[in-house]
This record gives C-alpha cells, structure tokens and sequence, in this order.
C-alpha cells in the first residue's frame, strides 16, 4: 500500500503550519476544471460525471438499479466490495500556462490510490479534506483507484476494539447505514477537480464574516448550567430542528441544489432561527451556508465525529488535523456560523452504552481512549485548537453534544439535552414536561412518510406494513413496534387494521402530537430551557424516519404543528386547551362533513374547506400528487368555520391547473376503523 503523502510531516507545530497555509488560502490563479472522467466496469469503459459517487456514475450508465427502491439497497451491496478506476486524459493545450502546475482533489470519497503524477504513487483517505499535487509536464493520464473499505489495516493494527470500524475511515458515517438511512458506503470523486498554475495554499489572510453578534452563555446558577445564545447580549430563544444530508449521494448537483432551497426555505417559513448541522453526516457545501446566511438561519456546526470512539494513531490524528483546518477555514467565512462542537455523542456512548464492559478493555486500554478523546475533541485538543488558529470571530467551541446523556439526571439541569427516553426509552410524550433540560438539542419520534412517497419506492403488491420494501424503507429494529403502541395508547388505533396510507396518516398524526407536545414544554419554560432543536428536519432518501419534511419535499403533520408553535405570534394557551390539555380520544366522534372548493387561479392551486361539523386533523393531499406543501395542513376546524389554504409545489413550474384534492380527517378514519370491528 502506498505510505500517505503526509507522512513526513514529523512536527506536530510544522505540520500545523503548512496545514494552516493550505486551509486559508484564496488564491488568485488561473483554474481549469478537469471533468472528462471514465471509470472501468467489467472491462468496459463508461463515462462519469464529475463530481459523483460511483452509486450515481452506476445508475446514471444503467448499470445498476436505483437503490431507493422496494429492496435494491440490498442488490448494490457488491459495489463497496470493489475497486473502482476512474482515469482521465489531459488535454496539454487546455492547461493553465505556467512552469509548475498543479491539480486539486477538492474531494474524493474512500481509500484512493492515485497515479500517473510523475514516479509518486499518492494515498489519500480523507474524504473531507482537499490535496493538492504538483502535476508533471509529463503527465498524460491521472488514475485513480477507489479500494473496498474492508480489511483496513489501521483496524487490524490499532490493538484495542473499537465500537464501529467506521471510526478508521473519514469517510461520510451515515453513508454507512444509521437508523434512518440506508447502508451504502461509496468512494468517488465528490468534488471538483483542477488544474492551477499556483499552488492554492500560497499564503493569505481567512476572510472574516460581519459580526454575528451572537455569544454562548455556559454558567453556574441555581439550577445547574446555563445553555443560552445571546444577541447582543439579550438572551435568544433557538427555534429549530437539526439537518441531515440531502442525499445518500450528496454531490451539489441541481437537483440537490433545488432542495437545499426548498427545504431551507421551508425552515424559514416555519419561523426557524437555527439548524444543527449534526456530525454524522458532511461538512455542508458552501452552497448550503450561502443559503442560511441570506435567510438568517444561525448555524449550529457539529464536526464530522458521531457515535463513536476514534482511534489516536499519528495519521489519523494527522488527517484529523488537516480536516478540522481546511473545514473551519472554508465555513468561517460564513456570519450564520455561532457555534462549532466537536462530536454527536461520543461522550455519551463512552460513559452511558456499555462498551468498556462490552469490549473489556483493560485499564491501560480505556487510559488510552480517554486520552484519544480528549487529543481530538478536549478544551485543548485538535479542533479546538483549529478553531482559534482559523475561525478569525473565535466563536464558541464545546467538546460534545449533549453534556450528560438522557439517563443522567443532570441532562434537565446542566447543558444541552438529547432527551431520547421518549422513543428509544418508550416513556409517554408527557414525560417532555419534566424532562425539559436547559436547550434541548435532540429529541423526537418517528412517522412515515406521504403515501404518495411510499408508492414510489414500493412496489404495487408489497404495498403492506409488513413487506420486504416497507421493512426495507424503516431502519430502526423497535421502529414499528414503538409507533404501534403509542397508536394504541393515544388514539385507541390497532395498527394492524391499518392499510399503508392511513398507516401513513395516523403516524403524521402522532408525530405531530408528541413532538409539538414537546415543543410547547420547551417553549414555555423559559428561562429554564432556552432552545430546542428537533429531531430531525429532513431526510436523505425516502424512509419512515423522524423528519418533519419528507425526501420529497412533502411536508409531514409536524412541520406544519412546528410552523404554528415557532410562530412568534402563538397563542400558546390557546394551543395547550385546544390540543395539550387531554390526550386524543375515541370520544364524541361523528362523521365530517364539510364544503370543498377547488380553484385554479392562473398557474396556481387554492383550496377552501367550510366545516359543517368539527373537523380534526384535516389534511388535503393533490390529485395527481405533487410534492409540496399547503399553507395549511392537518389543522383542526371548528363547525360553521372556513380555511383557504394555497399550495407551493416543491418545483416552482409545475402545472397545477388540473389539480384536484382528497380530504382526510382523523374522526372518519377512526369511524371507518369502528365499523370493520
């Protein structure tokens, strides 16, 4: 195996400089993007776009089938296993003039072996990182090759058994499967790559943002400690919900474009001031936190650490280093940005998951790993130290989100909060009340997504809860079982009567319920708690998950009951009597009848309902479905009352003019479930 082009950077002070010097810099060079890549199947040569993966270089030549459907996740596994070669020719006259040119990797995805640059064979295993090679005059073709993430030899060397060998790669955790996500690990070339005839790391000053006049206050007081933003130093109540990749394949194409759009501005819309940027995922395109900066969304930045101890072995912490400089440089231009953290719980699975008895490690063994924790993410560790060298605001660094895990009675009193005894504890929804922390930056519970979803990655005759392609599309093992019981408790529902689209309905409906639950808890123990951020706004493929807003851009029951909490003008009291003060219940049911209006004013859609009973939990679904949203959404509505409500297409040109609606309420569904008893 080739030995990492970094190796010879012994000084941990030298090495920080020429890291530093490559992570600050803007330089002013002449810059020829290289796009003309082919990589190899089966002997045969295909063309590939660039920036990619290979999952999306796989489908866009046919050769394998959308993963996203029914079980095809499971029919592209091989494609991890592989080696993939990508080679592209240069074309001499296109270059850059100049005595010395050099080619950047702004991103490559995996374990990549790269050739053709002169007699130097380069490894390189950061996809979070940018490398800069010089490129020989001879050089006619560079090659690159993508090896299988099996059998790394830093696991097999490393000597003490970590959690997840997904800790020995930089590579995008939840590519790697997680509980909403599917397990496809990729390699490829994620960004872009080109030639320059200066090396981008000549020295220059970081571009500092306008002030964001936004602080982090942590102290002692009578409670425990504080979690309080501030804007000029009043104290900020955080609305929001924490982000998550737009895609399995999260290349800034212009389909990825449209939804980080759509989805920011959905954020927007529902009164957010904040998104978690959660650090299981990638360090966000600029494109991203270009968004949140002209809509005013603050920025909460986890690192890319999550759920896992990380081994502390010279190059990875070398690779480490280079990560966290070359990403803080790059994001810190951004005045959105308030807050950096090193890792998604890692210190909440080190002192709360069972793994020092799980791997019996010996006392010299977990000597070590602490010590690994605090190297990397410590007060004094790597990225903290990052942080001051290249975030010219010194905006705040915490080592870890949360503080204390959920089973720690300090998790309501000391810092922020990951309350997850609701859902993975299965405690009722009122149990958000008392376990209201100081700023809750984790916390909710599961539906499915629209029917009309699930019809695109079902097939017709699996359209059952308990299908292969349903199982496929919902990644957490007790997922089913915990929505089903909170059905039952809270709406009196056996679940298995349900077909798939009221399935889908009832889950929205629940969600919805629980989590605003939650919210009104949070919002009104002020100063108590002074945030909260659920999870999760949005999903990576098409999935019943957490998310508020769908794959597609529908948005579920919970963001349009977020919409009407966040709202600065909420009647919070009116809230808590009309939906908090009792449980939904079997009782007074009758059937809805309502008035329908369908108009089609020039190329739009507007729908207005007159109630002739009290309607509860209306939703209004497109005939044909188009993703998007209404302006209002499973709402209740009182006898003799009417709603307009406007629909915005997730795609601004699509044509509305022959839209129709279906309308759905909560009494009817539980009638017709009555009378098939």
């Amino acid at each position: 195996m080739p030995r990492s082009p970094f190796s010879v950077l012994r000084s941990p002070f030298s090495a920080l400089i020429l890291l530093l010097l490559a992570a600050c810099a803007t330089p002013k060079t002449d810059k020829i993007g290289l796009t003309d890549w082919q990589f190899e199947y089966r002997n045969a040569t295909y063309q590939a776009s660039v920036p990619s993966f290979i999952h999306t270089d796989l489908m866009a030549n046919g050769l394998i089938p959308d993963p996203y459907y029914a079980t095809n996740e499971d029919s592209v596994r091989w494609v991890a296993d592989s080696v993939w070669h990508y080679s592209c020719t240069l074309d001499p006259a296109a270059l850059p003039k100049g005595d010395s040119l050099w080619v950047t990797f702004e991103g490559l995805a995996g374990r990549t072996v790269i050739e053709g640059l002169g007699d130097t064979v380069y490894y390189v295993d950061n996809m979070f990182c940018s490398y800069t090679f010089p490129l020989p005059a001879t050089t006619t073709c560079i090659h690159l090759y993508f090896l299988p993430l099996r059998d790394s030899l830093a696991e097999l060397n490393y000597g003490i058994p970590l959690p997840d060998r997904r800790a020995f790669t930089r590579i995008a955790p939840y590519q790697q499967g997680w509980d909403w996500g599917p397990t496809m690990p990729t390699c490829g070339i994620w960004k872009p790559v080109y030639v320059t005839n200066q090396h981008p790391s000549q020295p220059s000053q970081p571009t500092q943002p306008a002030n964001p006049e936004v602080t982090l206050l942590q102290q002692p007081d009578s409670i425990g400690q504080s979690f309080t933003f501030c804007r000029d130093g009043k104290p900020l109540f955080i609305k929001g919900a924490n982000w998550i990749p737009v895609h399995s394949f999260p290349v800034l194409d212009s389909a990825n474009r449209a939804r980080y759009r759509y989805l920011l501005c959905s954020a927007k819309e529902a009164h957010f001031n904040m998104l978690r940027v959660w650090g299981g995922g990638i360090y966000e395109h600029d494109y991203f936190f270009d968004l949140c900066d002209s809509l005013g969304i603050m920025v909460w930045m986890d690192f890319n650490f999550s759920t896992m101890l990380y081994p502390d072995t010279p190059d990875m912490l070398e690779s480490i280093q280079r990560e966290a400089l070359q990403n803080i440089a790059r994001i810190a231009r951004h005045p959105c940005v308030v807050l950096w953290c090193g890792n998604n719980e890692v210190k909440n699975g080190w002192e709360d998951w069972g793994w020092q008895d799980q791997y019996h490690w010996t006392p010299a063994q977990r000597q070590r790993l602490q010590h690994a924790i605090d190297t990397i993410f410590g007060p004094d560790g790597i990225i903290a130290r990052a942080v001051a060298t290249c975030d010219p605001l010194r905006r705040p660094y915490i080592t870890t989100s949360p503080l204390y895990g959920w089973g720690h009675p300090e998790c309501v009193t000391h810092g922020d909060s990951h309350y997850w005894g609701v859902w993975w504890g299965e405690e009722p929804f009122e149990a958000y009340g008392p376990k209201t922390g100081r700023f809750m930056s984790e916390y909710g519970f599961q539906s499915y997504p629209a029917f009309a979803t699930v019809e695109r990655y079902c097939p017709p005759d699996q359209r059952h809860l308990d299908s292969p392609a349903m199982r496929s599309h919902q990644k957490h093992l007790r997922g089913r079982q915990i929505i089903d019981n909170a059905m039952k408790e809270y709406y009196g529902v056996d679940a298995a009567k349900l077909n798939v689209e009221d399935y889908c309905y009832l889950s929205q409906v629940l969600q919805a319920w629980g989590v605003g639950y939650g919210i009104y808890q949070h919002l009104t123990r002020q100063p108590h708690c002074m945030g909260t951020l659920y999870w999760q706004l949005n999903d990576c493929w098409p999935v019943a998950s957490w998310s508020s807003i769908d794959y597609y851009g529908n948005w579920k029951a919970l963001h349009y009951r977020v919409k009407a909490l966040y709202d600065p003008q909420a009647d919070l009291g009116g809230y808590w009597r009309r939906y908090y003060s009792h449980r939904p219940d079997l009782q007074h049911l009758q059937p809805s009848r309502f008035d329908l209006s369908v108009r089609h004013p020039g190329r739009n859609l507007a729908v207005t309902i007159t109630a002739r009973t009290p309607l509860r939990d209306v939703q209004v679904e497109t005939v044909p479905h188009i993703d998007g949203h209404f302006t209002d959404n499973f709402f209740d509505l009182p006898a003799d009352s009417t709603a307009t409500l406007r629909f915005h297409p997730v795609d601004p040109k699509a044509d509305l003019s022959q839209v129709s609606v279906k309308v759905q309420t909560l009494d009817n569904l539980l009638l017709k479930l009555q009378s098939q008893r």
